[in-house]
Parts: structure tokens; sequence; C-alpha cells
């Protein structure tokens, strides 16, 4: 039994016209919904320090960094565009959790545009890449050490499969690109909050491209690496993989269909989704204003990373009481939400102290609000399955106006059409560069 030997075959030997056609039709959607998280990505306040050093680092000029005007080498540029992709933590999420758009996704762009491949090859390795990253958290997710950050563990072998594709390695080449990428991995939770986190799927791009260059270059990795004594498995898992999940039924089903994956309608963490929702039904059912509002509690199964006074706007996608208590305040919850000019606002700072937390077993991921109101009434709502779901599908329009919303905070309406027209014809596009030259528009806040 060799898995190693089992996925590299299958992605040396897949091609676009074996995907199905709901495959396509995902992936072009979770493609649309990272490209959105790139392009408003790479305005935050953590891309421009970031942007900055990746420019400062130099390097051929041979990919594009989306929103900064200039290129770089791809791995590089793989670097800054899946930092940017990620940081918003607002990229489509599937089952278990990895982040695979941001992962895989830059490394296929970067690879491409310098190759001159076309919008099939995109679709084609962005599924790939996807799909091994997601077997192997599925398959590692029993074993998996949280206080490592998933896509810094799974990250850089989907990320090396993505571009593998690209450069149309063979299997044993495809096999040194995963042997390579499995040295490379890691991430650590704590920095969970912080501009770090953005950076391991990031590197997960960056070292898949370069893993991918080496393999095509001649490089030499152990072979087997995943099964192999003292390789990925035995290193990162205690030997306690899933083989069936990792390479049974390749090619017969895809992950991004089937278990499939939520779109996230707000920018934080996915057990935010629900928590902001069931406020926001709560505002909307019952007319509620923040004045009226004695205490308010969440109830839910888990909870986010961070606690109830969070450090910073950024730290506040990760905490139930700041996201509860903006989307009390604001009736939405957005990109400018997690800027720290919200989080420190005196409405907020005065709101935070009346929201609490309370677990309550049973209600998986969903979330029950519940406010007691200064004249004593109390009153509720709920959400089981958030919008965007996989339980409750956002719409294609729902969809585009995210898409929308995030394409115009890098660039003028008539650009953003062109990249969203472009992509939502991806099969129809010959060589990506026009593509990645678009999305190049230089930000005005930098």
């Amino acid at each position: 039994m060799s898995a190693t030997k089992d996925l590299a075959r299958f992605v040396s030997e897949a091609s676009y016209d074996s995907l199905p056609n709901d495959v396509v039709d995902a992936a072009k959607i979770a493609i649309l919904d990272g490209v959105a998280n790139m392009l408003a990505g790479s305005t935050q306040e953590l891309a421009l320090t970031f942007g900055r050093h990746v420019e400062a680092m130099g390097g051929a000029p041979r990919s594009t960094v989306v929103g900064w005007g200039f290129k770089t080498n791809p791995p590089y540029a793989a670097f800054a565009n899946g930092v940017f992709g990620h940081c918003l933590d607002f990229e489509i999420q599937g089952f278990p959790p990895t982040h695979g758009t941001s992962s895989c996704l830059p490394t296929a762009l970067a690879l491409a545009e310098e190759r001159g491949s076309s919008g099939k090859d995109i679709i084609t390795a962005y599924t790939l890449g996807w799909e091994v990253q997601g077997r192997l958290r599925a398959a590692s997710a029993g074993a998996a050490n949280s206080a490592y950050h998933p896509p810094g563990l799974v990250g850089p072998l989907g990320g090396a499969m993505a571009g593998a594709k690209v450069l149309g390695l063979g299997t044993e080449q495809t096999e040194m690109a995963l042997g390579i990428a499995a040295s490379r991995t890691g991430g650590l939770t704590a920095n969970t909050g912080t501009m770090v986190k953005s950076t391991h799927p990031g590197n997960a791009a960056r070292m898949g491209a370069e893993a991918a260059l080496l393999a095509e270059a001649g490089f030499i990795s152990s072979e087997g690496i995943l099964e192999t004594t003292n390789g990925y498995a035995d290193a990162l898992f205690q030997g306690r993989m899933d083989w069936d999940v990792v390479a049974r039924g390749l090619g017969e089903s895809y992950r991004l269909v089937d278990p499939g994956f939520d779109i996230k309608r707000f920018p934080a963490q996915i057990h935010m989704q629900n928590p902001i929702e069931s406020v926001l039904n709560l505002r909307e059912k019952f007319d509620l204003l923040p004045a009226m509002v004695e205490s308010l509690v969440v109830r839910t199964e888990g909870r986010g990373h961070s606690g109830p006074i969070p450090r910073s706007g950024l730290d506040g996608k990760f905490s139930i009481e700041y996201c509860a208590a903006a989307a009390l305040l604001d009736g939405h919850v957005g990109i400018e939400t997690f800027l720290d000019e919200r989080r420190f606002a005196q409405d907020m700072e005065a709101l935070l102290g009346k929201v609490s937390v309370e677990p309550e077993a049973g209600l998986g991921n969903g979330a029950i609000a519940v406010a007691r109101l200064t004249d004593g009434r109390i009153i509720s709502a709920e959400c089981s399955a958030f919008t965007g779901s996989a339980r409750n599908p956002m719409g294609r329009e729902q969809h585009r106006r995210k898409v929308w919303d995030c394409a115009r905070v890098l660039m003028p309406e008539q650009e953003a059409e062109r990249v969203i027209g472009m992509v939502e014809e991806l099969e129809n596009v010959p060589n990506v560069s026009g593509l990645m030259s678009l999305m190049g528009h230089r930000s005005q806040a930098q």
C-alpha cells in the first residue's frame, strides 16, 4: 500500500475533461470567492506590512502580487497572495476546516501566470489541490494536535499538488513534490487572532509552489512520504491516518461537491457565523435597538479562539462576544467591523461588558441569542444553519454581492466587473496572465 503514490498518480493523470460538471461549477464558485478575498485582503493593515516586505525582498518579476502593482518570483507571489486571501477570514471553508483556497489557489495562479497556463488549468489544479488537502485533513482529524493550525499541516501538500498539476509533472515528480512539501509543514494555533495566522496558508501556498518547482528540476525527496517510517503520518499524527480516507475512491467523487463547503457570509471565523446571524435575526425580529438591551447572551456549543475582550479588531474575528456586539450595534458585520477603530469605539466598549456566552450542549454549530431588555422582557432568536452554509446555500446573486463588496475595496467598478467576468467564464480563458494583470491593480492605500 502506498497512499503517496496513489495520490501522486491521481493528480498527474487527472485532466479538466475528467472533472464532472458539478465539480467544475463548484470550483469556479470557490475560485471566484478566493479571488475576491485576495483583492480585498491586499488592502488590509497586515497586508500593507506584508506587501511592503515582499516588495523589499525583490525577486525575478514573473508572477503578480495582487493589489500591489509589481511582480516577483512564483513562490513569493504565492506567499503574499495566500496571506491576502486568508487575512479577512472570509474564504470558503470545507469539512473539516482547512482553508484549502488560500493554500492552493495562489500557488496555481502564480505558476500558471509564469507558464502561460489556461483557466482550465487553474480549475483542474485548484480542484486537485483542494481534494488532496481535504483528504489529508479528514484522514488525520482524529489524531491532530490542536496546537497546530490545520492549514499549516496539510496546506503545503495541497499547494504542492496544485502546483504540480500546473507544471504538468508526472507521477514520480509529483510524488517528490509531496515529499518536499511534507517537510515544510507547521503553524501554531496560538497565533490565531494575530497577523501571523494568515501566514499559515500563505506559507503553504509558497511551499507548495517551491516544492513543485524543485520536483520539476529533479530535486529528490523520500518516496512514500505519507506512510514511510518517520514520515508525515508518524511525525505529525502518531501514525494514525485513515488510509482509506486518504486514497480510496480517488476520482469517483470530489470533496468540493461531497461534502462540499460553506460560503462565509461574514468575514470572521467559521464558528462566528451562526452566532452573528442569530443576533441579526433577533434584531430584525423585534426591531431591537442597542439601547433597549440590558444583557445579551449567546448560547452555543463551542466558542471562538478569543475571549470576551479581543485585543484588536483582527482578534475580534474570533470572539463571539465581539461579533455579537457588532451585529447588535450595527445591524451588519462586514470588513470594516474588524478595524481597530470599530473595536475601540465608545459604543462598542460600553456594550461588550453586557454580552456573554453560555455553552449549551446539543446545538452543534447552531446558536441562540437571548436578550434581556430594560423593560424586563426576555426575547430570543436562533440560527442553526447560516446563509451560505452547505445546509442553507447562498444564492448566486447574494454570493456575487459578496464578491463585488470585496473587489470594490481595491479597484474601480469597471475593473472589478472585468475580473469577475473572467473568473465566471474561467474555462474559456486561454491564458491567465491577463486576469493576473487586472488583479495586480495597485491600491491607493499603499
